[in-house]
């Protein structure tokens, strides 16, 4: 158990009050639920905690240090602000959102309708809790959009982009918010893993195959382990500190695809892998720099996973996950 985070969270303006997670089920959902589990233990996670998602449903617990599994309920997101109004809530880790591959599931229009939807149910919430603080795990793509004046122009052209945004906005007039972007994550509870460079290098590995890299480019990506960013959640949440004056970039890491996969071949046993990547080529580059993330960790006292800890964790849940 973190002793210095487990403090933090006892002593917190919310040591008797609700802790909301929404996106339950989702990546960052079940890594916070996992870490809330693991730091606070079944008496404190059931008084302390409420899990939202889309629907009613129960996980499984996955971190309780006694080893036991028990039922942990999930309301609907829909019931929040009703919560809100009628009970103390001092805390919100705010990571339900339909990522950008449901554009082409559900459509344009009802994509942007139900995460606006989303978002209006959480800003109801925090409005019907004014003591409220809030961290919102947003997205590496809405730094595209930072200078932007009228979002709306370019809904239709990146609307996963504009709405995290927005959302970033809105929940920032609501009540004192964090924002945290995540651009590559690592961490065990990785959603489908084939959408993903480093989900689909430690498919391979967990397959004994060479990894191929098919990218014409050198690609730079910008990781962040999901358990470290909401750890800062926590830390942040259970602290008086205003939030930045700007959202922090969640990457820890900075590394080309190449030396990924290198890096994971040496780890598992794997031959090089194999690539024709032209350096003549522009990058395709999705980071930022590292600094501002690494200098709030350490204020926190928080020190990241390196990159080979984010890839072991990774690969870890991956495994656990195939059976």
């Amino acid at each position: 158990m973190d002793e210095a985070l487990n403090s933090v969270l006892q002593q917190s303006v919310f040591v008797d009050r609700m802790l909301i997670v929404t996106g339950a089920t989702g990546w960052f959902g079940r890594t916070a639920l996992h870490e809330l589990q693991r730091l606070l233990g079944p008496e404190a996670f059931q008084r302390r905690v409420r899990a939202f998602a889309s629907r009613s449903r129960t996980i499984a617990s996955t971190g309780f240090v006694d080893g036991v599994e028990r039922a942990i309920p999930v309301a609907p997101l829909a019931e929040l602000p009703e919560l809100a109004a009628r009970e103390p809530i001092d805390a919100l880790l705010h990571t339900a959102f339909l990522t950008r591959e449901y554009v082409e599931r559900v459509g344009v229009q009802a994509y942007i309708s139900v995460n606006r939807g989303i978002t209006d149910l959480v800003c109801r919430s925090l409005e019907a809790a004014p003591a409220a603080r809030a961290v919102v795990i947003s997205s590496g793509a809405a730094a595209a959009l930072d200078d932007v004046a009228t979002l709306e122009e370019h809904l239709h052209a990146d609307p996963y982009g504009v709405l995290k945004s927005e959302e970033e906005r809105r929940l920032g007039e609501t009540a004192d918010t964090l924002v945290l972007r995540a651009y590559a994550v690592s961490g065990r509870f990785m959603r489908d893993p084939e959408q993903y460079a480093l989900g689909d290098f430690l498919l391979r590995a967990l397959d004994g195959l060479p990894i191929e890299i098919k990218a014409p480019m050198p690609v730079i990506r910008g990781y962040g382990h999901a358990g470290d960013m909401v750890n800062l959640a926590f830390r942040w949440l259970g602290s008086k500190h205003l939030p930045p004056a700007y959202p922090i970039a969640a990457v820890s890491h900075e590394v080309s695809l190449l030396e990924l996969a290198s890096l994971i071949s040496s780890l598992y046993d794997l031959p090089p892998p194999s690539s024709a990547i032209d350096t003549s080529l522009s990058p395709n580059h999705y980071s930022a720099d590292p600094k501002p993330y690494i200098n709030i960790l350490e204020k926190f006292s928080i020190v990241p996973h390196s990159l080979q800890g984010q890839i072991l964790d990774t690969f870890s849940g991956l495994k656990k996950s195939k059976g």
